[in-house]
């Protein structure tokens, strides 16, 4: 049977059409994808306070 281990990523963002922040993105899910981990799972939510979007990203793994 198969073992998992899990970790989130968090980005925030002023929007699902915000492109300034797309390439620090990327490159952290390229690093996470080389590192072995896949994503499961993906959600945005709003921070009230900030008054900014969150992408909440889930990733599991085989463990070693």
């Amino acid at each position: 049977m198969t073992k998992w281990q899990y970790t989130t990523a968090q980005f925030i963002t002023r929007g699902l059409g915000d492109e300034s922040g797309a390439q620090e993105v990327e490159g952290a899910l390229n690093q996470l994808g080389a590192d072995g981990w896949e994503l499961v799972s993906s959600s945005v939510y709003h921070n009230e306070e900030a008054g900014l979007d969150v992408l909440l990203m889930f990733f599991k793994r085989p463990v070693a």
